[in-house]
């Protein structure tokens, strides 16, 4: 089985094919040409490109940078809600999924 980024939008789940650790979460989504809301390029600007990861797979990704903890409300943050331009897997070859917010 194949380790990768999968990322549910409205139900439908796409695939990135692969993890890896130097990549955050907008960056794999770019690769297969899926949008998930980032209007500023990636640089914690805009706060748009929200996702959500369950607490199994938020151990498998970086702790909140200072930037999400400006753009994001403690409760979104309790809730495992997360910014994919600041938020990067742990390793390569991690199994994660994502629900884009």
């Amino acid at each position: 089985m194949e380790m990768s980024v999968k990322f549910i939008k409205n139900k439908q789940v796409y695939d990135s094919g692969l993890c890896m650790r130097g990549l955050n979460l907008l960056g794999h989504a770019q690769m297969i040409e899926l949008e998930i809301g980032s209007r500023c390029g990636g640089h914690g600007k805009c706060g748009a490109d929200r996702v959500i990861l369950d607490p199994a797979n938020q151990a498998r990704v970086n702790l909140p940078t200072a930037i999400e903890l400006h753009q994001l409300t403690a409760p979104e943050i309790e809730r495992g809600m997360r910014l994919g331009c600041q938020c990067f897997p742990n390793a390569d070859e991690l199994d994660l999924e994502v629900i884009i917010a």
